[in-house]
């Protein structure tokens, strides 16, 4: 699992300024992003990341094409 906490998005929510969310919203904005983080780490486990920008290109565009 990601790892993003309630407590870090109220954080991060205090860093930006502007309304803090409730902790209630803070929890399901956690979930969220730890499920989506899960999520492309899973899909993205076989595939090569090159580390010239050239070779990262055409591997986001493979991930984008599903």
């Amino acid at each position: 699992m990601a790892g993003i906490t309630k407590e870090l998005i109220l954080a991060q929510a205090r860093v930006f300024g502007g309304t803090l969310p409730t902790a209630e919203r803070a929890e399901e904005l956690a979930a969220t992003l730890n499920t989506l983080i899960d999520a492309l780490d899973e899909a993205s486990a076989g595939l090569p990341l090159e580390a010239e920008p050239s070779h990262m290109a055409r591997t986001l565009d493979e991930l984008a094409g599903d």
